[in-house]
């Protein structure tokens, strides 16, 4: 039996037959239970303040310094070759993803129609 066949079979076996109809129902409990989210309310806003607080505090004046402290630092260690190139690279987009992840977020839930 090649490699082929036996993933096959893998893939086909009871097991995974098993769990693929547990998730399909999973699935289906869950997209049919929608009107439970809208009688909840206000229930979440304190969780929701929470969250607010936490992004104005990574995206407002001490983050922006941080990251500015973070590119002179990154801008000074690849001048002297103290630093990887590569770890420059990811030190400047994980800044970018920190301050344009709402926008992100943003545009990703518009792409899918909210």
């Amino acid at each position: 039996m090649n490699t082929a066949q036996r993933t096959m079979k893998m893939l086909v076996s009871p097991r995974s037959r098993s769990a693929a109809i547990h998730g399909m129902a999973f699935a289906g409990i869950l997209f049919s239970q929608t009107g439970l989210a809208f009688a909840a309310g206000d229930v979440f806003q304190p969780i929701q303040s929470v969250f607010t607080t936490l992004l104005n505090f990574m995206t407002g004046t001490f983050a922006t310094t941080a990251a500015t402290i973070a590119c002179a630092a990154v801008g000074y260690l690849a001048l002297t070759s103290r630093i990887p190139w590569s770890w420059c690279f990811s030190i400047i987009v994980g800044i970018a993803f920190i301050f344009g992840g709402s926008q992100l977020v943003t545009t990703m839930s518009s792409g899918l129609g909210n």
